[in-house]
């Protein structure tokens, strides 16, 4: 039997309050689902499952995308169902596209339950606010090679060491994650933003223009101009060169130049016919 305290429908109107309320007390899963969609009516079963074998410790959140479909695109970005999101601390934190297996989802509901290793990350930036940043960021490099399970370790090291301007140092914990924690999309989104700062501080913008005129394949100065650019909201101009860099070395500085422009492609993710133009273009260099 389903309990009327774990799973709810929601709507326009209740979405913030049932669902971004809900994820600063804990994991709120979001089926997006339509009755015109035969793998939509077959998860549905197999979430309800969870929820119920689970016991709370998760909220399973339904949204018919039939009924509320212009909120669903414009305002959460559902282009296909099924799409299942994970929501915690008014984020998304996990998303699986497609009816997958059940086991699919008890991975994704486990990745983000509560681990005894949140106590310690709790005390880690208690320390950190105390002033102790240097104990704060030990605890947590070794935490997370204790627990590697739990993303929320390595975002919060990130969070901390981008909060420092410690940008050189996010890139080499980043290295060092696992493969999965490497393509966690907050993960990928502090890099980014830790390297476009970095590449910034380099050399300012009159430098960086004047070494390019002096050598048009300077990379370290076009993706300082990049990341100017970008810092101005010149979102063409960063990603035009951004392209000429991925030409010239698409592995330069651990792969930022992509990383760089799939950033950007999500900041404007509210203009399509930008998007489309620029994906295609990154598909046509990267092959």
């Amino acid at each position: 039997m389903t309990s009327p305290n774990i799973i709810f429908d929601a709507n326009p109107e209740n979405f913030a309050e049932l669902v971004i309320g809900n994820s600063l007390r804990g994991p709120v899963m979001v089926n997006f689902w339509s009755a015109k969609a035969g793998p939509c009516l077959k998860l549905w079963p197999s979430l309800e499952k969870l929820a119920n074998e689970f016991s709370g410790r998760f909220l399973l959140i339904n949204f018919n995308t039939d009924k509320f479909q212009s909120f669903a695109r414009s305002e959460l970005g559902i282009t296909s169902v099924p799409t299942v999101r994970m929501y915690f601390q008014q984020q998304v934190v996990d998303t699986i596209f497609g009816a997958e297996s059940e086991a699919s989802f008890r991975r994704m509901i486990e990745r983000h339950l509560p681990r005894e290793s949140d106590t310690l990350l709790l005390d880690a930036v208690h320390s950190y606010q105390a002033g102790n940043s240097d104990q704060a960021f030990e605890r947590l490099m070794n935490l997370q090679h204790q627990d590697e399970d739990n993303p929320r370790i390595a975002v919060t090291l990130l969070k901390l060491l981008f909060r420092d301007g410690a940008y050189e140092k996010i890139e080499q914990v980043f290295a060092s994650l696992p493969e999965k924690l490497r393509k966690h999309d907050e993960i990928i989104s502090i890099v980014t933003h830790a390297g476009f700062f970095q590449g910034a501080s380099e050399m300012d913008a009159a430098t960086a223009s004047q070494r390019l005129t002096q050598d048009a394949n300077d990379i370290d100065a076009a993706f300082s101009q990049a990341a100017h650019a970008l810092h101005q909201d010149q979102y063409t101009d960063a990603m035009d060169i951004l392209l000429q860099i991925i030409k010239q070395d698409r592995h330069y500085r651990n792969d930022m130049p992509v990383r760089g422009m799939v950033a950007i492609l999500n900041l404007v993710g509210d203009q399509p016919a930008l998007v489309k133009t620029y994906r295609n273009k990154l598909m046509d260099v990267i092959g």
